[in-house]
């Protein structure tokens, strides 16, 4: 275990790399978002605060209403850091910019932090289906959690407390675990939602309090062990402590090979479309062919996904899909024989993918699929560390899914059009669930429109 009495240090972060920062979670985000800027302007740099949702008004600060650039450019050459944000007077609130008018002020300063949740002051919370409100420009996020929860009910420290005690499975009368903090600060329902392939910390504030400290280093252990940079400390006292490593043995660890899932994307276009009367792939939806909507929202998928690589399989009379996906980089495998199903199409896929930790297979006629959807199941596939993942919508599971090294055998033996789905039904304990936000984009698209 060490100490320090910076922010910045105790949470590994490096503003010349992720100059944009979004904090989410519970009580505390207000205090760590100016915790942040007091160091960053101590050294230099210049800082806009700003907010995606709402925060409260201080009078005091140095303030740009509307994202005015005169007064931004003011604030920022007389104090070193001004909030920009729209004014609700009468509550004393502040809310969001438009996004034109974030994009046209993030070029004034050096560094931009984001308020982009809300908890009302409570230490804990899972988000609604519209929250967090993550910036598309956002490098890095950072999630509180506040260790006042631990060993309190649900219901007394827990923003909208029905709905974390039905994410954690328990009586809004339980109490908070040490356990539960884990949960909720690992998977992509809760804390970890909209990240996507972005960086990611914790910090566990409130550690100050008698007898949480040691509930802190054993909850940032065991997110250490998942890979996430967890810090505890107190925000009140400006005192901060991260797990122990010697500077030799964090270099060791720097020069060692990245844990994270080598994933292969595999996208599936050698259907014969026999029901549709057409070749489908190349049917427009707004404009653009369904082949062609995949094929950019894997690329967009990818990157953010680190040692990724795109896999298209077709059929070699496709000539002009053929051509589109070797423009891009992608790898072109043929099937000869489509008519024996998804699955022969998914095998030829994975035997050159065979060196991939792990397949993602994506069909493509679900024109309203999206990449953050492809993101946000890599991140729940990686975080859970189950064998497979997939989408679902109330009890439906559909694509995209993912297999780990461990299926392929299995996935080697499948025949006929219900492809991977087979296994998934056949090992549901092994399965990450990512819940998706819009039905559409489990759609297949098997009739013209």
């Amino acid at each position: 275990m060490r100490r320090t009495d910076s922010i910045l240090k105790a949470l590994d972060i490096d503003t010349d790399r992720y100059p944009v920062l979004s904090v989410v979670g519970g009580g505390g985000k207000t205090s760590l978002i100016f915790r942040i800027m007091e160091e960053l302007t101590a050294v230099g740099k210049k800082v806009l605060i700003t907010t995606t949702t709402h925060m409260a008004y201080e009078p005091d600060r140095p303030f740009a209403e509307d994202g005015d650039i005169i007064s931004i450019k003011h604030n920022l050459e007389e104090h070193g850091y001004t909030i920009a944000a729209a004014l609700d007077r009468e509550k004393c609130k502040i809310s969001a910019l438009s996004e034109e008018k974030m994009k046209e002020i993030t070029a004034l300063a050096d560094v931009i932090l984001i308020e982009a949740d809300g908890a009302k002051r409570y230490p804990l919370k899972v988000p609604a289906s519209w929250e967090p409100v993550i910036w598309g420009q956002t490098d890095l996020v950072i999630a509180v959690a506040g260790l006042d929860a631990v060993g309190e009910p649900i219901c007394k420290v827990c923003h909208r407390s029905n709905r974390v005690a039905d994410f954690l499975g328990k009586e809004a009368e339980e109490k908070v675990t040490e356990e539960d903090i884990v949960r909720v600060v690992l998977s992509t329902e809760a804390l970890r939602k909209c990240v996507y392939g972005r960086e990611y910390r914790v910090l566990l504030n409130k550690a100050d309090i008698p007898g949480k400290s040691q509930a802190a280093e054993s909850i940032a252990d065991r997110l250490e062990e998942q890979g996430i940079h967890a810090a505890w400390g107190s925000l009140r006292e400006k005192e901060y402590y991260i797990c122990g490593k010697s500077e030799t043995e964090r270099k060791r660890a720097a020069q060692m090979p990245s844990k994270r899932v080598k994933l292969a994307l595999i996208m599936l276009a050698a259907g014969n479309s026999r029901r549709f009367g057409s070749n489908k792939l190349m049917y427009e939806v707004d404009g653009v062919p369904m082949y062609q909507r995949t094929l950019r929202l894997l690329q967009k998928a990818a990157e953010r996904i680190p040692d990724s690589r795109i896999v298209v399989v077709t059929q070699p009379q496709y000539s002009e899909i053929i051509d589109i996906v070797k423009e891009t980089g992608a790898e072109v495998l043929f099937n000869p024989k489509p008519e024996r199903g998804i699955a022969s199409s998914m095998q030829i896929g994975l035997e050159i993918a065979k060196d991939a930790d792990a397949c993602l297979f994506t069909v493509s006629d679900q024109p309203w699929l999206t990449a953050e959807t492809i993101i946000a199941l890599y991140d729940a596939f990686q975080s859970e560390n189950k064998g497979m993942a997939c989408t679902v919508w109330g009890e439906k599971t559909g694509n995209p899914c993912i297999f780990s090294k461990k299926y392929y055998r299995k996935l080697m033996e499948i025949t006929g059009d219900k492809g991977g789905k087979q296994i998934i039904k056949r090992y549901p304990e092994d399965v990450t669930y990512l819940k998706i936000s819009d039905e559409r984009e489990q759609q297949d698209v098997d009739v013209p429109l």
